[in-house]
């Protein structure tokens, strides 16, 4: 039986707060191994490195080593990212059938592959800038490939402004060797700034 869900919530908001996605959270990307090897350390709220250093993982400098905000912006602006939960150690363990299916594994490889496929159709078109449109194919896939899970309450319209969003900080990320970033879920807000500042 698929959960239901109401679209104006954050699907967590019955949630104990240990299990919540932070309401508002700041992630600072660091450029390390500049020289050597591309690489970026992520650390969250100023205080601990979330997930590994993460490297391109490709043969081409494409600035895939950034993608983590990518899973950042969707938990801020669909309510949804079981990346972001399992990296920021939010997954809602007290319901065991939602840590399974919302919060499980499945969940996670759908993020990172709905990522992927964004990102092939990003460095086409230069990582979104000046775009106001994700095409429909794409769109359409993400509907198609997140069906079973809660997001499907998001609209293609809501998917569409979380990606040009997150693209919009990517690419501030790639310009700036790094960066920090706030996030707000509740006014859906993404701020960012130069870690020089």
């Amino acid at each position: 039986m698929i959960r239901q869900v109401n679209k104006a919530d954050l699907f967590d908001d019955d949630c104990i707060v240990e299990e919540q996605i932070p309401r508002t959270f700041q992630v600072s990307f660091k450029e390390v191994g500049v020289g050597q090897k591309n690489e970026v350390r992520v650390i969250f709220n100023n205080s601990y490195q979330v997930g590994d250093i993460i490297s391109d993982n490709s043969y081409t400098n494409d600035f895939y080593r950034y993608h983590d905000v990518f899973h950042y912006s969707f938990a801020a602006l669909l309510g949804w990212s079981p990346c972001t939960r399992a990296m920021m150690k939010k997954k809602r363990k007290s319901n065991p059938l939602i840590d399974e299916i919302e919060d499980g594994a499945r969940a996670a490889i759908t993020e990172e592959a709905i990522s992927m496929i964004i990102f092939n159709e990003a460095k086409r078109k230069n990582y979104f800038k000046g775009k106001s449109k994700v095409s429909k194919t794409t769109l359409k896939i993400i509907k198609e490939m997140t069906e079973n899970f809660e997001v499907r309450a998001r609209s293609s319209e809501e998917w569409e402004f979380a990606i040009l969003k997150s693209y919009d900080v990517f690419r501030f990320l790639i310009k700036n060797y790094g960066g920090i970033v706030e996030f707000d879920t509740r006014t859906k807000q993404v701020n960012y700034y130069s870690q020089y500042q």
